[in-house]
């Protein structure tokens, strides 16, 4: 059940993306096939129920202060960001093209196509380019954070 929620999640954020931009007009095993996937990941993409996210429609999302990116650290700690809300996990290199995904106990291949990261389930899938997170995407993260903690 946790799977369907998480990767559900990772779907809406998918259809939001779409719909925003419209209006807008543990341990890593995999050896030397882990250099393939360590480091920041950001969106570049994807398709859901037929719709493609584009280039543009990423834009607008981010000129509006929303991201979505994926860290791949060493040690095999990942933490999948979905506008300013982190979730974490772990992730393992199976082989020189695939890595497994575990995000609150559910795990998903994620897949090397032509320098992207693939996401697939369920028939939508999320793509991501290796580059740096910029910098106002952790900003909102750590206001986010700041105004939970209670004050003293």
């Amino acid at each position: 059940m946790k799977k369907t929620k998480i990767f559900a999640a990772l779907a809406c954020a998918f259809a939001l993306c779409l719909a925003l931009a419209g209006c807008a007009g543990g341990t890593n095993g995999g050896g030397d096939n882990a250099a393939n996937f360590q480091g920041d990941w950001v969106l570049s993409g994807g398709t859901s129920d037929g719709q493609e996210l584009t280039a543009e429609s990423i834009s607008a999302m981010e000129e509006m202060g929303l991201y979505v990116y994926l860290q791949l650290n060493e040690g095999g700690n990942a933490v999948v960001s979905l506008f300013g809300t982190n979730v974490e996990g772990t992730w393992e290199a199976k082989d020189a093209t695939t890595a497994s995904l575990t995000l609150e106990g559910d795990t998903e291949d994620v897949v090397l196509q032509d320098g992207e990261l693939v996401l697939a389930v369920d028939g939508n899938s999320l793509k991501f380019k290796k580059g740096a997170i910029p910098a106002e995407a952790t900003e909102v993260q750590r206001d986010e954070n700041q105004a939970a903690e209670p004050e003293a």
